[in-house]
């Protein structure tokens, strides 16, 4: 089968052909139809799990995925052929992901069968981003009414937040070019602030004066982080993704929060797949490229700035 893959940690992806993976006990056998991008896909080819999981090669990349259950093993109840599946292609070893036209994933792992109302498309981009946004906003723990401040919320985590707050009764203020207005408001962005036009510490200064009771950024590196901190009230929350925050800082300044590295569970997917399907989450699907196009979509993703969310379409 063809897949995308490293041959070694710190080389470039390339597409590749390997032997289709035979389910083994516990396993089923997953044809995959898409498989969601994110920035942790790069980050495994560079060796960010080196030393904490087995690693198999050439390791295949890619964590989200969805498609059709082809096979099972025989031990296997969680699902069935045919069920229609989405979720984390990532357990026990790295390098049998979802940049491929095969993948077998144990039961266990974090998936759940995707509604008929959802297109394999959506579910593929749903488990890291939403789940992410999904579990920094129970880290909030704001009260319905709290201001909270959305740092780089033009990309697939920063579009869930906004939603996922909202619907917890937020005021949400997103970080936005003039160009991403419209479409963050339409998730349920109050105000979005253009950090190209002035600093945002002082645009947020001049509105705000008060201050702000949240903030997730999702973007900012520790100099930019520790300086937004001055805009949140006295026992106030921070949170970063990307493991900019010190968490001594913080405790001085009188605040919550800190860094964040979110998991979520089985039930918690399926949850939010229902949410899809009833229509109360949007799925910002950016871009749906080829599978064949995944070496140049991880390179853009590296150099920063993608927005919304970029699917895979796996159409070898």
């Amino acid at each position: 089968m063809k897949a995308i893959a490293v041959k070694q940690l710190g080389t470039s992806p390339e597409q590749v052909e390997i032997a289709k993976p035979v389910p083994q006990p516990g396993q089923i056998l997953v044809k995959l139809a898409a498989a969601g991008l994110n920035p942790f896909d790069w980050r495994v080819a560079e060796g960010i799990l080196q030393g904490k999981l087995p690693h198999v090669f050439p390791l295949v990349l890619g964590t989200d995925g969805a498609g059709v259950v082809e096979a099972i093993a025989d031990d296997v109840t969680r699902f069935s052929v045919n069920d229609r599946v989405a979720g984390k292609f990532l357990f026990g070893i790295v390098g049998a992901g979802s940049y491929a036209q095969y993948a077998v994933i144990d039961q266990r792992a974090v998936l759940a069968r995707v509604p008929d109302d959802v297109s394999l498309t959506q579910a593929a981009a749903l488990p890291t981003a939403a789940g992410t946004a999904l579990k920094l906003v129970e880290k909030l723990q704001l009260a319905a009414g709290a201001i909270l401040l959305v740092v780089g919320a033009t990309g697939g985590v920063g579009r869930f937040v906004i939603q996922l707050a909202k619907r917890q009764g937020l005021k949400v203020i997103a970080t936005g070019g003039a160009d991403a207005e419209a479409a963050l408001r339409e998730l349920g962005a109050e105000e979005v602030i253009d950090h190209h036009r002035a600093p945002l510490q002082q645009q947020l200064h001049q509105q705000y004066p008060l201050g702000v009771d949240g903030l997730i950024d999702l973007v900012s590196n520790a100099e930019a982080f520790s300086a937004l901190l001055v805009i949140l009230k006295k026992g106030g929350v921070a949170l970063s993704t990307i493991w900019s925050a010190a968490p001594e800082q913080l405790h001085q300044q009188g605040l919550r929060g800190g860094n964040i590295e979110a998991q979520i569970n089985a039930d918690e997917l399926e949850q939010l797949l229902q949410s899809v399907a009833r229509g109360e989450l949007q799925v910002p699907v950016e871009r749906l490229v080829s599978i064949q196009q995944a070496p140049e979509m991880l390179a853009q993703s590296k150099a920063g700035g993608s927005r919304g969310k970029t699917v895979l379409n796996i159409d070898w």
